[in-house]
């Protein structure tokens, strides 16, 4: 790069800043006034002295002064600021979606108009009336079921939305009176009103609201429309002088009594309905109408438990520690541990069904029914070809009564197979079962005595001729 004469530096410098450099061995400019004494150490432009030079200063600020001295700048306060913010206007309200979130068509084109939410997005009333129509199938009534469909807002439908909704037509009220009953049925009292409803136990009654202290003291109350006694807690025929559990021990069929001791089943502590678990964890939520999947207990101890305590019950104390938590034999109120190991199943059936795929097969391994304390937690499968001594071991679930393999590595087509299981539970593997029936991987098989879908597998079709005849 060439080099500037120190001549040519300061013209650079004079056309950026405005001032003039000075030159080398020129004469200095004559001194400014002193500053006061009380000036002295401190900044020529203080917030005094900006406050004294805007007051003396009645042009704009940061002009051009004709004076030699330029005017200090000028200070903005925080109020000039907010009353500036004020002023200026607020920003135009975002036009609303002018698409139906659930048919995402415009809702100007839908033949019955616009729904009209509360929350202000738009939806058609078509798609509206069909969204709740789905969820009274499904049984979904409350107010966090029936709400706005976009996941960000989900403002619950009013009551005077929906009586609008589901008018005009016989189909519509016939759905309101539905959604209507169906609320009725699984209408709860607040935990603050004090109040638990009771059924009568005679056919064709309904239920009572009674104070809570009525229905924990399991005091005898009489129905108001059939005169009848029954008794609060457990919601049954009057039983002076027994406790709920005997006298529903002395009402139950002796072959369900058994068979409740074999299957291990289990009463809701608040519904008193009976429960099963086929498998999975101690942690257990009660699907009854009564309860609607809001109730958990301990299915080991029978208590009352939060969904906080999911697994703060089964850990924290003496002797928890390796027993798989939830999955484990011992709780805060049982800490026993049953070390048992899982019982012999019975033999799998083999079946060759039709695959998910159109015009596959898939080799079905069945599981016969299996029930051990603690439950089975999986099943390691055996998959043999007799006479080989091939094998091969995969894991199964133990949630689905099934299990399919599909042609492959594992279970080859045009072979024959066998299979077995051994059940495995939180303490170790049980025995093994018994080998099935040898069952040829064909899809001949499908014909005698395999196991059809509902979809049928699509015949071959027949070879062309290789002569056609004259």
């Amino acid at each position: 790069p060439s080099c500037r004469t120190r001549e040519s530096a300061r013209a650079v410098c004079a056309s950026v800043t405005g001032a003039p450099m000075q030159a080398a061995g020129a004469a200095p400019p004559p001194p400014g006034p002193p500053l006061p004494p009380a000036e002295a150490g401190r900044p020529r432009w203080n917030r005094a002295a900006r406050a004294a030079a805007k007051a003396q200063d009645t042009s704009e600020p940061w002009a051009e002064s004709s004076s030699s001295t330029a005017a200090p700048p000028a200070v903005v306060t925080l109020a000039q600021v907010s009353v500036a913010a004020a002023a200026v206007p607020p920003p135009r309200p975002v036009p609303p979606e002018q698409h139906c979130p659930i048919c995402l068509d415009e809702v100007g084109e839908a033949p019955g108009g616009e729904a009209g939410l509360l929350c202000g997005h738009r939806a058609c009333s078509h798609c509206v009336v069909e969204y709740v129509r789905s969820q009274v199938g499904s049984g979904r009534v409350g107010a966090e079921d029936l709400c706005c469909p976009l996941p960000e807002c989900r403002l619950a439908f009013s009551t005077v939305l929906l009586a609008s909704l589901l008018s005009g037509s016989e189909d519509r009220e016939q759905l309101h009176a539905r959604l209507l009953d169906f609320q009725a049925q699984r209408f709860m009292p607040e935990a603050a009103d004090g109040e638990r409803f009771v059924t009568c136990p005679t056919p064709g009654c309904g239920k009572l609201l009674l104070p809570v202290e009525v229905a924990e003291a399991k005091e005898v109350v009489t129905c108001p429309l059939c005169s009848g006694a029954f008794c609060a807690g457990c919601c049954e025929p009057a039983h002076t002088g027994l406790s709920c559990e005997a006298a529903e021990l002395q009402r139950m069929d002796p072959q369900l009594r058994r068979m409740m001791e074999r299957e291990s089943w289990v009463r809701c502590p608040s519904c008193r309905n009976l429960c099963d678990r086929e498998s999975g964890c101690n942690f257990m939520t009660c699907p009854s109408e009564e309860c609607q999947s809001k109730t958990h207990f301990c299915y080991l101890c029978g208590e009352l438990l939060a969904a906080s305590d999911h697994a703060a019950h089964y850990e924290g104390f003496e002797g928890s520690v390796g027993r798989m938590g939830p999955f484990g034999s011992v709780c805060a109120n049982k800490r026993i541990a049953d070390e048992s190991l899982p019982e012999k199943p019975p033999p799998p059936r083999l079946s060759v069904v039709v695959g998910e795929e159109e015009g596959s097969i898939a080799l079905r391994v069945t599981f016969g029914e299996h029930r051990s304390e603690p439950p089975t937690i999986y099943y390691r499968l055996l998959l043999t070809v007799p006479g080989t001594g091939e094998e091969k071991s995969l894991r199964a679930g133990v949630h689905e009564p099934h299990f399919d393999l599909k042609p492959g590595r594992v279970a080859q087509k045009y072979r024959r197979y066998q299979a077995a299981v051994t059940p495995v539970n939180i303490n170790g593997t049980g025995p093994t079962s018994e080998t099935s029936e040898v069952v040829h991987f064909h899809p001949r098989e499908l014909s005698s005595g395999g196991v059809r879908s509902d979809s049928a597998v699509a015949a071959p079709a027949p070879k062309p001729k290789r002569w056609n005849a004259r």
